[in-house]
């Protein structure tokens, strides 16, 4: 018998042996999901724990552009943007973005005709451009895009998505495998067994640490959900269907227009400034210029305090409020969204936040690392190391139910849950070298 096998032996619920060979199917599924997602779940750990860190890093990065000895008096803001648009005369200042710190700098948004997203930095008592970055090449947006898309476009987005859904079923999976059976012990379920040698050791330092860390990775992956492809395009569409979409003016994108009446002039960034002003936005906000004839004059403020977001666009010739929001116009489900955003980022309620948030992240790379180590220790040689599949296995009417519900609930489950078993069904089982190194013969 394989060291797995008696494992198996070991773990398994002592009980009737259905309930015994769904151990062993359970814990299949576990080993197969677990096996496919440390990579990834590693990578998104590590990248995901650097990136809380992003309001204390960038600071020490880039302070020469960004920081600024205090004046007496600070210039226009228009006067700024002209010396930001004299810097960079083949670039288009899309948005700029006064500091409320008397020692930052003004930041303005300009891309560039091939294409480039900079950020040109202005000091706002003199006027001096202090430098520029390139958005794209900043420390923390390669960091974000490595977590959130592999640097692989739409197709990592995916990869990511399948990833974190795999990883809920894995906790679920998990929290089964954990349950203490056939009766309550301290010892190998809340406490680890650090002296009963090393296989017993990795067992417990994974799943003791992955029952205290669960919850916390579970908030992680919910709250990541909204941002993906699949799960987050549908989630959308069901807000918008029931009323729940945050209001047009919280969005990215907006639709609206401004209508130029004969003649007429847009005003000036002062005086779009005074009519935001005028209809109670307050300091924070990034002013989005109008980019061409039927552009707008945004303001928009996504507080770290969510209470205090604000978002009013303006019409460039006269004016004229075209749309506003504020935080009380978000209804129960954009709401949620947006604080599960923060939560996420570790910015909802502080430092405690932060800490919590990379206490899951590590956790993750934790849980990821010591399950590989348990595989290469436990592996028999020339094989996976997964448990013979058992006998006359028919899948329970509840398990039926729960891998239905997964389908629905996380479609990349069910999509890659139904490859899998065309790839089995045609292909591994056919040849005898694969079924058996993958495991895939009965007991």
């Amino acid at each position: 018998m394989s060291n797995t096998d008696n494992l198996t032996s070991e773990l398994a619920a002592s009980g009737p042996p259905a309930r015994q060979r769904l151990y062993t199917a359970m814990w299949r599924w576990h080993f197969y999901a677990g096996l496919l997602s440390i990579p990834i779940c590693m990578f998104l750990g590590t990248t995901g724990a650097i990136y809380l860190f992003k309001p204390f890093v960038e600071p020490l990065l880039y302070r020469d552009l960004q920081s600024v000895d205090v004046g007496d008096v600070k210039l226009p803001l228009s006067q700024q943007l002209e010396a930001a648009q004299s810097a960079r005369p083949n670039a288009r200042a899309g948005s700029i973005t006064p500091a409320d710190d008397p020692k930052a700098a003004t930041e303005v948004g300009m891309r560039t005709p091939s294409g480039e997203n900079l950020l040109v930095y202005v000091n706002p008592y003199t006027g001096t451009v202090t430098g520029e970055l390139d958005r794209s090449r900043m420390f923390m947006q390669q960091v974000r895009d490595l977590h959130g898309e592999l640097m692989m476009g739409k197709f990592g987005t995916l990869f990511v998505e399948l990833t974190a859904c795999w990883t809920i079923v894995l906790i679920a999976t998990g929290i089964y495998l954990w349950w203490p059976r056939p009766a309550f012990r301290l010892k190998g379920v809340f406490i680890p067994r650090l002296r009963q040698g090393s296989r017993i050791f990795w067992r417990d330092m994974h799943a003791v640490v992955a029952m205290y860390a669960s919850a916390i990775v579970l908030v992680l992956l919910v709250t990541g959900l909204p941002w993906t492809t699949v799960w987050g395009g549908f989630f959308k569409e069901i807000q918008s269907t029931t009323g729940q979409a945050r209001p047009l003016a919280a969005e990215f994108r907006v639709p609206f227009k401004s209508v130029k009446p004969e003649g007429a002039r847009p005003l000036s960034l002062t005086d779009a400034i005074g009519v935001a002003h005028a209809n109670g936005v307050t300091s924070g906000y990034t002013i989005t210029l109008p980019r061409g004839p039927e552009g707008t004059f945004g303001f928009t403020n996504r507080a770290l305090n969510l209470a205090d977001s604000q978002f009013l666009f303006l019409d460039q010739y006269t004016g004229e409020v075209i749309n506003q929001a504020t935080w009380d116009d978000h209804p129960v489900a954009a709401k949620s969204v947006a604080l599960g955003i923060r939560l996420h980022q570790g910015e909802l309620f502080g430092v405690a936040n932060l800490i919590l948030m990379l206490i899951g992240a590590l956790a993750v790379i934790w849980m990821s690392f010591s399950a590989a180590v348990m595989w290469w220790r436990r592996r028999p040689p020339g094989k996976l190391g997964v448990p013979a599949r058992p006998a006359d296995w028919n899948i329970p009417r509840g398990i039926a139910v729960i891998i239905l519900l997964l389908a629905i609930l996380l479609p990349l489950v069910g999509v890659s849950l139904l490859l899998v078993l065309l790839l089995e069904k045609a292909v591994l089982t056919r040849v005898p070298r694969i079924r058996d190194w993958l495991g895939l013969t009965v007991s």
